[in-house]
């Protein structure tokens, strides 16, 4: 990246150049990123959040609740938030006659120790001297137990990582006869995610969308434009190759799942961060993404799934909510496609793009066996509409990435519940090609 840093500093006639254009790029961004919410109610106000949903199986009922950074202060002394620590509390309540074990490495791989996360405020755990630590106590005992008896209940912390946006919780029981799953999904407030500002009622009225069936929707989806545009809907962007049907909770709980990020709002934090994470190769994986048009406006919301070593490389997604239901729930269109590095072009206000991976099928094609991996499906199909576009003769995106396309749209119908690949349905649509990226053969 330092000759991609120095590329740019060679562009601009002067210092001042540069600096007036850093100072013009991020006052185009001016909104300020929102404040995590303040505290609110009493601290113990997570046995409330708890309380709104049980989960039952088998005479095993399960309730759990993520502690906001002010209440695991108020409850642990310690700001725990400040190290990456995040409690979550979880009731279980057993009322069959067999015990189980808690899996707490189902809810979190990476769960911190009672020990751990003292030490990391005490730099100590008291007993190299025959002491007491007050904070490794505390926690210690306010940690869920893992035996669960038959007829007992146990309650107590799990010390998680810290994530925002959802936290996926997933409670898992072991017994000798049995086994339990009980699967939560909590948003959480705070984080400044393009995904919160999202209002339908201020997009469609309070209207009754209309609702179609599935020989409606394709028709529907076959029928639609092929492509993204521009702000002014008069140059063709990447293809419209997506379609999920599913609410907004079971979208960013299927993405979640499946280890996608969310993506903060455009302003002018998450620009200079994003530059900087251009020009330094360092990691940014809730990086804005570009704006592109369906129906007149931007993106409602955008995900994307970064690799470790940088902001260079990542899956995103672009999500727009339709006009229309299916099953009762919402339809989204969709765009994604995948970011192989960073290259240098004067059709950004940045100077700067992602260099798109031409092959946009193979994107399309990793959501869908991400999505079957994590158990979020229940049907998928492919519809016709975005265009073949061989790789002899590709298209171009808004700022000149050629690709090319078998030009179909994957449709994804999201399971309310984890669902294994053997039960998901396969729907008879239209079928797919052989890749457009594989010479024909004679």
């Amino acid at each position: 990246m330092t000759s991609l840093l120095r590329r740019l500093l060679l562009s601009a006639p002067t210092l001042a150049g540069v600096t007036a254009l850093a100072t013009a790029l991020l006052a185009g961004c001016a909104t300020p990123p929102p404040a995590d919410s303040p505290p609110q109610g009493p601290a113990d106000d997570y046995l409330r959040r708890a309380d709104a949903q049980v989960l039952q199986k088998e005479n095993v009922s399960v309730k759990v609740a993520v502690l906001r950074p002010w209440e695991s202060q108020a409850v642990f002394g310690v700001p725990l938030a400040d190290k990456g620590i995040q409690p979550v509390f979880v009731n279980i309540d057993n009322r069959s006659k067999q015990p189980y074990w808690f899996m707490p490495v189902y809810m979190d791989r990476d769960f911190f120790s009672p020990r751990e996360a003292a030490y990391a405020f005490t730099g100590s755990s008291g007993h190299e001297h025959g002491g007491d630590n007050p904070l490794e106590r505390s926690l210690s005992q306010q940690q869920v137990r893992l035996h669960v008896p038959a007829g007992g209940q146990v309650r107590g912390f799990v010390y998680t990582a810290a994530s925002a946006g959802i936290k996926l919780i997933n409670v898992e029981l072991v017994g000798s006869r049995s086994q339990l799953q009980f699967a939560f999904a909590r948003e959480l407030p705070g984080g400044g995610f393009d995904n919160q500002g999202l209002d339908p009622a201020r997009l469609y009225g309070s209207q009754a969308l209309p609702s179609l069936t599935h020989a409606q929707l394709r028709n529907t989806l076959r029928a639609l434009p092929c492509c993204t545009t521009n702000a002014e809907g008069t140059v063709a962007g990447d293809p419209l190759n997506l379609a999920f049907v599913g609410t907004q909770h079971e979208l960013l709980v299927a993405l979640v799942r499946g280890g996608w990020d969310f993506t903060d709002t455009t302003n002018a934090s998450s620009v200079g961060h994003m530059i900087s994470s251009m020009l330094t190769g360092s990691a940014y994986r809730s990086a804005p993404v570009s704006k592109l048009y369906f129906n007149g406006r931007a993106q409602d919301f955008s995900m994307q799934r970064a690799r470790a070593s940088g902001i260079s490389q990542r899956n995103h997604l672009r999500l727009w909510l339709a006009p229309y239901r299916v099953d009762g729930k919402p339809v989204w269109m969709g765009q994604i496609s995948r970011d192989i590095g960073v290259r240098l072009t004067t059709r950004s206000p940045f100077l700067t793009t992602h260099k798109v991976d031409p092959d946009v099928d193979e994107a399309r094609e990793y959501l869908r066996q991400d999505l079957l991996l994590s158990s979020s499906l229940g049907r998928w199909g492919l519809v016709a509409g975005v265009g073949e576009a061989p790789q002899s003769a590709p298209r171009e995106n808004l700022t000149g990435d050629p690709y090319f396309t078998d030009g179909l749209r994957l449709v994804l119908f999201l399971s309310d519940t984890p669902r294994p690949i053997r039960e998901v349905e396969v729907l008879e649509w239209d079928a797919a090609k052989a890749p457009a990226s594989t010479p024909a053969t004679r």
